[in-house]
């Protein structure tokens, strides 16, 4: 999938109900995370990518447990 394909496809996941609760998307970046083999070249850059956005759904999470 190219990255335009990708954009669609998770608004499409959004729109049609099928996006996880953040907390539920916090745990899979976490396994996704702990699976990565850091050995393999870019695993670094990806696992600091995926913490990135592990952290804005925490913050996310945060803001609407304040509301």
């Amino acid at each position: 999938m190219n990255h335009t394909d990708v954009l669609i496809a998770i608004a499409e996941v959004a729109r049609s109900g099928g996006a996880s609760a953040p907390e539920d998307a916090i745990a899979q970046l976490a396994m996704i995370i702990d699976g990565l083999e850091l050995s393999q070249q870019g695993a670094e850059q990806v696992m600091e990518m995926l913490l990135g956005i592990a952290a804005c759904l925490w913050n996310l999470q945060q803001e609407r447990m304040r509301l």
